[in-house]
């Protein structure tokens, strides 16, 4: 799950959600924003199995981005706004601001 909140000062505040995993010890959000760093903006586990990450943006800007679990499985989010092909024979989600 992905919101989306446009802030006083102009920028786009994107909550990012993952689904539950209960079993998932850690998570990562990873994508264009950020080079694709893996350990930039490790996820918050919430109560209920999700991890969450939330990050800011300027506005009108285009992002591709996946989930680390475990520092080892890529997921993608199910409610992203589209989704484009990488160069590992998989997707990335594409999210606009």
């Amino acid at each position: 799950m992905i919101t989306k909140t446009l802030r006083k000062d102009d920028t786009v505040q994107i909550c990012f959600y993952t689904e539950p995993m209960p079993e998932a010890e850690s998570a990562h959000l990873v994508g264009s924003f950020d080079d694709w760093d893996t350990n930039a903006h490790p996820m918050r586990r919430l109560k209920d199995g999700r991890f969450m990450a939330m990050r800011r943006f300027e506005p009108n800007c285009r992002h591709e981005f996946r989930y680390l679990v475990n520092g080892e499985t890529w997921l993608n989010d199910a409610k992203a706004e589209s989704y484009t092909p990488n160069p590992y024979g998989s997707d990335n989600c594409v999210i606009t601001t």
